[in-house]
């Protein structure tokens, strides 16, 4: 997909990785809608979008309320005529702990943001390109953890990415073939994710302070410049996977590796047992409809 003379709109835009792929999209020459739940970065990037001499806009946008992205919607085609490229990026992760000592409020608070905010991006969107005969398309930013790595003491965070991948999976199989879909698997980023909670939303528990601990780690990650032109280069090479830390492959081969051992000695393949495939069972049903 050229990039040159579209527009795209991108979530958690405002820092980190959001802000990169912002950059690069700019430079590729398309206009960026820059949406974030803190107003003032969003507005500073956009301001850093339009000095590429391309268009840009600024907006606060909480991606968990619904109705906060579809008003970003309307805004983004008011102000660039249309949009064909969506970046559904911003994300949070709770503090540090084991599964069974997270609350309620960060269980939902890492969905409504992680996993909602994709799906309302996605119901906003999607529709619009759906009725456009133009090449669009979305990226869904997962992480290494969508991939097979089970993030200790992050469990929420980790189940919230495998249901980003799911999504992107299903969503690209559904769509038409004039709309793409990729999903951004980073490992560690140098990024200001590990404030996230001094942005949480009052409805999600409040505010709190970040834990310097993660700050530590964090800034020993990939410069997040890197991950915005992969995220640019594969949307314009038509990439589903958007990978960026090779050493992630061991992980990813490791947890094949148990499922393909797993089948072998609980479901070995044996002629016929295609009859139980959802799929053509399906097709059977709606055929005897006929």
């Amino acid at each position: 997909m050229d990039l040159r003379g579209r527009s795209a709109v991108i979530t958690g835009a405002g820092h980190g990785i959001g802000r990169a792929i912002a950059l690069a999209l700019g430079k590729a020459g398309a206009n960026v809608a820059v949406a974030d739940i803190d107003e003032a970065a969003a507005e500073a990037v956009a301001k850093e979008v339009a000095d590429l001499g391309v268009q840009s806009l600024a907006a606060r946008v909480d991606v968990a309320r619904e109705q906060d992205v579809v008003d970003l919607a309307d805004r983004a085609f008011a102000a660039f005529g249309s949009v064909e490229v969506l970046v559904n990026n911003a994300g949070i992760i709770p503090d540090s702990r084991k599964l069974w000592q997270f609350g309620a409020e960060d269980f939902d608070w890492c969905f409504a943001v992680n996993v909602r905010g994709v799906m309302n991006g996605i119901r906003a969107f999607v529709p619009r390109f759906v009725a456009s005969d133009s090449p669009a398309w979305v990226v869904n930013t997962g992480s290494e953890h969508s991939l097979g790595i089970p993030h200790l003491r992050a469990g929420i965070y980790t189940a919230s990415k495998h249901a980003v991948l799911g999504l992107s999976d299903v969503l690209k199989r559904e769509l038409p073939p004039h709309i793409g879909v990729s999903v951004l698997c980073p490992g560690i980023v140098d990024t200001t994710l590990w404030r996230a909670t001094e942005r949480r939303q009052d409805d999600h528990g409040g505010r709190a302070p970040a834990d310097p601990a993660a700050a530590s780690v964090m800034q020993h990650g990939l410069p997040a410049e890197v991950v915005g032109q992969k995220v640019r280069e594969a949307i314009e090479q038509e990439h589903f996977f958007i990978l960026t830390h090779p050493h992630v492959v061991k992980f990813a081969r490791e947890r094949w590796e148990a499922i393909e051992a797993a089948f072998s000695h609980q479901a070995p393949r044996y002629d016929g047992d295609e009859d139980f495939d959802v799929t053509n069972i399906a097709r059977k049903v709606r055929d005897a409809k006929r």
